[in-house]
């Protein structure tokens, strides 16, 4: 997270991040300790909620996207701001904070987080937000809490993920040499792509499966319905549309992203992950294929 204004700003030697320690940032040693000489005095007894709230705000800043390094740097600048000194360590499934508070009392805690692989910017912007405010002017337990709880309520419209989707899937069919009536076909599908997306990740918690069934669905209405219409539509080309949509490109790219950077573990989990759920949407659609009778 950048502080202050000041675009790459690296942490300082004042507390320690995913194990290892960050390089001095002569800029940041000033605002360091302004921090310090007005950290506000956490009332006894509200030292783990406030350690909660930072780990709520590590939790969804994950499953709206954010970068391993920005996680860390995030959480470990509020715990300063709140006079505690940080030791941060972040996977995208796990965050484990250590925080000591002045007087010597160390708390520690670990959140298992169910990352869901989504790109929320508006939510992770409100999260960058609220956390540069944090620093700036810390607030008390009661009001972060309240500020985490309006973010973690916000609901944005369907609408335009629906007409993305299909603006999406009607491009990339005729990019890849279909008709007019093939990207016609595959916009049409691509709503029940967002169908099945909205049903199955409410209630899948294993994304193989749901990668399986996605595409199996998807696949299967294809299918069954250029046999219904004859040569009117190229399957395959319809088919390819909404692919583009369900395939995990974006965390393939993040997961190149995170080793590029040092976080290897992360970038590792990551691809690995990602290369799963690509073969996992592969075998739908071929299983899709194969109960339809074939490409026709």
């Amino acid at each position: 997270m950048e502080a202050a204004g000041i675009p790459g700003m690296l942490m300082t030697e004042k507390y320690r991040v995913s194990g290892r320690d960050r390089l001095p940032d002569r800029r940041n040693e000033a605002m360091t300790e302004t921090m310090e000489q007005t950290a506000p005095v956490i009332p006894a007894g509200e030292e783990d909620a406030l350690l909660q709230r930072i780990l709520d705000i590590g939790d969804l800043m994950l499953q709206s996207g954010a970068e391993i390094g920005r996680v860390e740097d995030t959480i470990a600048r509020i715990g300063n701001a709140y006079g505690a000194e940080m030791d941060v360590y972040v996977i995208i499934y796990s965050i484990v904070v250590t925080m000591q508070y002045p007087g010597g009392r160390v708390l520690t805690q670990t959140r298992r987080t169910r990352g869901r692989d989504d790109m929320e910017f508006d939510r992770l912007d409100r999260l960058n937000d609220l956390s540069r405010r944090c620093c700036a002017n810390p607030m008390t337990v009661g009001e972060l809490a309240a500020e985490i709880d309006a973010i973690r309520s916000l609901h944005k419209s369907r609408l335009p993920h629906i007409a993305s989707c299909m603006l999406a899937a009607f491009a990339f069919s005729l990019f890849f040499g279909g008709r007019p009536a093939d990207g016609i076909a595959a916009a049409a599908f691509s709503l029940l792509f967002v169908l099945l997306q909205g049903i199955l990740s409410r209630y899948s918690t294993n994304r193989i499966f749901y990668f399986l069934l996605v595409s199996l669905g998807v696949g299967a209405g294809i299918g069954a319905f250029c046999r219904l219409t004859g040569a009117l539509f190229n399957e395959e080309l319809v088919m390819i549309g909404v692919i583009m949509l369900i395939n995990p490109g974006i965390t393939m790219i993040n997961a190149v992203r995170e080793m590029i950077v040092g976080n290897t573990i992360s970038g590792a989990l990551r691809l690995i992950e990602a290369t799963i759920w690509t073969i996992a949407m592969a075998a739908g659609f071929m299983l899709a294929i194969h109960i339809t009778g074939g490409i026709a």
